[in-house]
């Protein structure tokens, strides 16, 4: 027997209604409906107000109740301040603070506030030459060889400062 395993991406549940576009609270249910559409897979969320049945045409539907907000109370990074930090530790850093530079960069970049020009060598280490979204820089930043253990005790830092510094 021949199995094909299929990966299908499809997004997570609406914030909103597909029918009426009312809002879909946490802790309520509501109907998800799977269709194809111009090739691609395409759901949506139906209140059970507004629920009729599946529409025609639909692949398959569910029932689903509507999760928490996994980021309701949680505090959002503030990028500029990030940013600011980044630029003092970019002065004069010690090993310690490379190590929060290195990660505030990679950070920095996947927020798109630093953008890699270039992969450097400094003093015959690796380095990233980095520069600001807002023309900032450059800033050449060794890379550092930090286990996920490390950088997420450096993260934890991290928002820890900048939370008390909103």
């Amino acid at each position: 027997m021949i199995r094909a395993v299929m990966d299908f991406n499809i997004r997570p549940i609406s914030k909103s209604c597909a029918v009426t576009g009312d809002q879909l609270e946490p802790g309520h249910k509501c109907w998800s409906v799977l269709s194809e559409v111009d090739g691609k897979l395409v759901r949506q969320d139906i209140s059970e107000s507004a629920w009729s049945g599946p529409p025609e045409n639909s692949i398959g539907h569910w029932l689903v109740e509507i999760p928490e907000d996994p980021n309701a109370g949680r505090k959002r990074l503030d990028t500029e301040s990030l940013f600011e930090y980044f630029v003092q530790l970019s002065e004069s850093p010690n090993n310690v603070e490379r190590d929060y530079q290195y990660v505030l960069a990679l950070l920095l970049m996947r927020k798109r506030r630093l953008i890699l020009e270039a992969s450097i060598e400094v003093d015959e280490q690796p380095a990233m030459r980095l520069l600001g979204s807002g023309s900032e820089g450059p800033f050449d930043v060794m890379e550092r060889e930090l286990t996920d253990e490390q950088v997420g005790h450096l993260q934890q830092q991290l928002f820890g400062l900048s939370e008390e510094a909103a």
